[in-house]
């Protein structure tokens, strides 16, 4: 695979089909799960890598270049998009994306995330905020009988669009000499990547999972360095004394930079200079991408001055699904402080139905979402109708009387004390719920409540009972989850109740 430097590509081992097997033999349910939890970055970005890899088998002349360094890796992630062999035909371009601001009261961003877990719940899935959105306005409009006038998509009440991603702008398209194939090999790859090369069609998932682990933090450490440069180039305008009228411009042409990575890499850096240890932890490796990424929302909070450094050390012994919903609810909450590790699966929602967050109240919170510009435009139009308070009480109602209340199931006790979720660390998983026996009943273990736990038919069946996975100990609070399970070898990682890091290989 190919994994994007600031200084240049490195080779690594992925495609597609090979993603999902390193993440189901690390006992992770899914590719996305696998991307957050032990690659460090979004599931969009490695299926990008395995895709662009996959792609470049077939067009040497584009692989040269971006090995010479005369395409960046947003040009190259478009041209493999595009430039397919004459038989296969261009897949669509991705849709552009827009920007939702809301400015609430404290009290209904805590709504706002409650509604959001009860819509989890009902979706099967964790859903992001936009198709959170989505799901919130069509509940609204199919209960409320109100009329809506669209506004016109290239108005500017639908609000500004971003490129599509991937595209590559007229400022920054190379060359078409850069392209032709001239019959000449790609470079030689430098030393650290014919390691990670050596011997890969013999490695297995295992070996796999290590050497793009290795591959990414390469990436990680190089992404550290850039950000103190874009830094210095945004506060001293440099990209204006080059000609060029943005920093989006500039990145995209002369670094070949998607503008959206740019930005992400400018909020980290900004982040480091108002919390060293968040730069520090950055820098050395000890955060991923995904982490950092997760934590800068609640380390800019002038608030969480006191809280930074117990937030860092919070975020290196947890699973990402936990740290992210630990920094949603203390954002809903405004209760800063990290929660104790210690405990059992609480139930994720949190946050009380409507109830008013404790600890210091701002005037106004920050609610921002991207979204397909039709999801944007009908969320705009029935918020410009019905408050957003009026909106999140409608859906709290209906969503809420479709929770499970039958209390005498033993299946559903369970669910309910484990919060209607699968309890495997970092599986993000709200669907096909079994109830798990800790000690089998084989083995003589007991209907108790204790003996039980949540998971989902993923991690019940190709889990625990395919021997990937083990399980020990009581629940909630005392339990112990083995992941990446392998003979005469110690597992992959090792976990605790509450998603709680003991060990990682």
């Amino acid at each position: 695979m190919v994994v994007p430097l600031a200084s240049g590509p490195v080779a690594g081992p992925a495609s597609d089909p090979l993603l999902e097997a390193e993440a189901e033999l690390t006992a992770l349910a899914r590719a996305s799960d696998y991307a957050a939890e032990r690659a460090g970055v979004s599931a969009r970005e490695l299926r990008d890598l395995a895709r662009v890899d996959a792609a470049l088998g077939e067009l040497p002349a584009v692989e040269a270049a971006f090995l010479a360094g005369r395409v960046g890796w947003t040009q190259v992630r478009a041209l493999c998009r595009a430039a397919r062999p004459s038989a296969a035909p261009p897949p669509e371009d991705e849709p552009l994306r827009v920007g939702v601001v809301l400015r609430v009261a404290p009290e209904i961003r805590a709504r706002w995330f409650f509604a959001r877990q009860l819509a989890n719940r009902l979706a099967g899935h964790a859903l992001s905020w936009e198709a959170f959105a989505d799901a919130l306005t069509g509940e609204v409009l199919s209960g409320v009988n109100i009329s809506l006038e669209l506004p016109d998509p290239e108005s500017a009440e639908a609000g500004p669009t971003a490129p599509a991603r991937g595209a590559v702008p007229r400022a920054c398209a190379p060359p078409s000499t850069h392209c032709a194939h001239d019959g000449t090999s790609p470079p030689a790859p430098p030393a650290f990547v014919t390691a990670l090369e050596d011997g890969l069609t013999d490695a297995d998932a295992f070996a796999l999972d290590a050497r793009l682990r290795r591959a990414l933090r390469l990436e990680a450490q190089h992404l550290a360095r850039l950000g103190p440069l874009l830094s210095l180039v945004v506060s001293h305008r440099i990209h204006q004394t080059l000609g060029f009228r943005s920093v989006d411009a500039w990145a995209e042409a002369r670094l070949g930079m998607a503008a959206s990575r740019a930005k992400a890499l400018l909020r980290v850096e900004r982040a480091c200079q108002l919390c060293p240890a968040l730069r520090a932890a950055w820098r050395e490796g000890r955060l991923s991408w995904v982490q950092a990424q997760t934590l800068i929302p609640l380390l800019v909070l002038d608030a969480a001055f006191p809280r930074r450094r117990a937030w860092i050390d919070h975020a290196a012994r947890v699973s990402v699904r936990r740290l992210a919903e630990d920094v949603e609810r203390a954002l809903a909450s405004v209760e800063l402080d990290p929660p104790a590790l210690a405990g059992g699966a609480a139930d994720p929602a949190g946050v009380q139905n409507g109830a008013a967050p404790r600890g210091p109240k701002p005037r106004k919170v920050r609610l921002f979402f991207t979204a397909a510009p039709d999801v944007a435009r009908l969320f705009r139009a029935t918020l410009a109708r019905i408050p957003l308070e009026e909106m999140l009480a409608h859906a709290l109602q209906v969503w809420g009387a479709y929770q499970p209340r039958d209390t005498i199931r033993r299946e559903h006790r369970v669910f309910a004390r484990d919060g209607w979720r699968c309890t495997a660390p970092g599986c993000s998983s709200y669907r096909n719920l079994h109830g798990h026996h800790i000690v089998f009943r084989s083995a003589g273990g007991s209907d108790d409540l204790a003996n039980l736990i949540t998971l989902c038919a993923w991690h019940h069946q190709r889990g625990v009972h395919s021997g990937r996975m083990r399980c020990s100990g009581r629940a909630p609070k005392s339990l112990r989850f083995e992941l990446g399970v392998r003979s005469g070898r110690p597992p992959l990682a090792v976990y605790v109740s509450g998603d709680v890091r003991l060990e990682e290989s």
